[in-house]
C-alpha cells in the first residue's frame, strides 16, 4: 500500500513540475513578445482607417519585430491614434521623420504596423513621441481596381473582337484598305500623285533658285525692279486721278456730277425724257393717221410693197 501511494505522489510531483514549467515557459515567450520582461519606449501614430489592426499586432522596422500594438483609442469619427511600445535599443534607429504605415503579415496574415527608419541625419525619436503616418492601400481597394481592370480587359477584347470581325466581312475603311483591291489602286494612284506633285514643287523651286529665272530676276535685277516700281507709280497716278474724279463729282462740279447730286437737275432731266416720249407717240399718231388719209394712202403702199419685196429678195438670198 506504501509503494502505491509513493508511485502516485511522485507521479503527481512530476505532473505539477511539467506544469509550472510549461507555464513559465509560456509566460516567458508571451512577455518577450509583448515586451513585458524587457526596456521599453512609446510611441504613437493616428490613422484615419487602423483596417481591422488589433491589441497586441506586431510592430517592424525594416521587417523586424521591434515591439507590439499596446493600445487603440478614437480621438474623433475620423482619426484613431495607435501606441506602440517598443524595445529600447531599437530607439537609436528611428528618427524624428519616420513614417509608420499599416500593413498585413503576408497576403493573409495579422495586420501589423510598419514603420520606416526615416533620415539618417534627422534627430532620433523621443519616448511618447507622435509620428507621421501613411494611408495604406488596403487589399479591398486592390481588388476593386483589380476588378475594374479586368471588366475593362472584358470590354476591349469584346471591342477587338467585333473590330477584327468587321476586318474580316469586308466592313469599314481600314477592311477596305486591306482587302479591296479597286481602294488599294485607289491609294495608289493617290500616292502617284502626291509624288508627282512633290517631284513638281521641287522642280518649281530649282526654278525659283535659278539665277536666270524670272523669281530670281525679280529679286536681283534692277531692270525689272524699275519696271514693277514704274508700273505701281502708274496704278497710284491712276487712283489719284481716280480720287480726283469722285473729288469733283462730291464738291457738286460738272454735268455728271449734277446727274447724281443735283435733284432739280434731275427733275428737269425727268421732265424732259417724259415730254419726248409723249412727242413721239404723237408722231406716231399722226403717221398712222396719214396712212389712211386718201392723198397719201398710194405713198404708204408703194412703201409697204418696197418693203416686202425686198424682204422676199434677202429670204431668196440666205436660202
Amino acid at each position: 500500500m506504501k509503494k502505491k501511494s509513493s508511485n502516485y505522489t511522485w507521479k503527481l510531483g512530476m505532473f505539477v513540475i511539467m506544469g509550472l514549467a510549461a507555464f513559465f515557459i509560456t509566460i516567458y515567450f508571451i512577455g518577450k513578445s509583448q515586451n513585458l520582461f524587457g526596456s521599453t519606449f512609446y510611441l504613437k501614430s493616428q490613422f484615419k482607417n487602423v483596417s481591422g489592426l488589433k491589441v497586441g499586432n506586431n510592430v517592424l522596422l525594416s521587417g523586424i519585430d521591434i515591439g507590439t500594438v499596446k493600445d487603440i483609442q478614437f480621438v474623433s469619427d475620423s482619426a484613431v491614434v495607435v501606441g506602440m511600445t517598443i524595445r529600447s535599443e531599437i530607439q537609436q534607429y528611428i528618427k524624428s521623420d519616420a513614417m509608420t504605415s499599416i500593413g498585413s503579415d503576408g497576403l493573409m496574415g495579422d495586420k501589423v504596423v510598419t514603420i520606416s527608419p526615416g533620415s539618417a541625419s534627422d534627430k532620433m525619436i523621443q519616448d511618447h513621441a507622435t509620428i507621421a503616418s501613411v494611408e495604406a492601400i488596403e487589399i479591398q481597394d486592390l481588388m476593386s481596381g483589380l476588378k475594374k481592370s479586368v471588366d475593362n480587359a472584358e470590354i476591349i477584347t469584346k471591342q477587338l473582337s467585333e473590330f477584327s470581325y468587321k476586318i474580316n466581312n469586308g466592313k469599314g475603311a481600314l477592311s477596305k484598305v486591306l482587302t479591296d483591291a479597286e481602294f488599294a489602286k485607289s491609294i495608289d494612284k493617290t500616292m502617284t500623285n502626291l509624288e508627282t506633285g512633290t517631284d513638281e514643287f521641287v522642280a518649281f523651286t530649282k526654278k525659283l533658285n535659278d539665277k536666270n529665272g524670272t523669281f530670281s530676276k525679280l529679286m536681283t535685277d534692277p531692270s525689272y525692279a524699275n519696271s514693277i516700281k514704274k508700273t505701281l507709280s502708274g496704278f497710284e497716278k491712276s487712283a489719284a486721278d481716280i480720287n480726283v474724279f469722285t473729288a469733283s463729282l462730291n464738291n457738286g462740279k460738272g454735268i455728271v456730277s449734277r446727274l447724281f447730286t443735283d435733284e432739280t437737275w434731275a427733275t428737269s432731266l425727268d421732265s424732259t425724257m417724259i415730254n419726248l416720249q409723249t412727242g413721239t407717240k404723237k408722231l406716231n399718231e399722226l403717221e398712222e393717221a396719214a396712212k389712211h388719209n386718201f392723198l397719201l394712202r398710194g405713198y404708204f403702199r408703194k412703201q409697204e410693197k418696197a418693203k416686202a419685196k425686198k424682204k422676199a429678195e434677202l429670204g431668196k438670198a440666205n436660202r
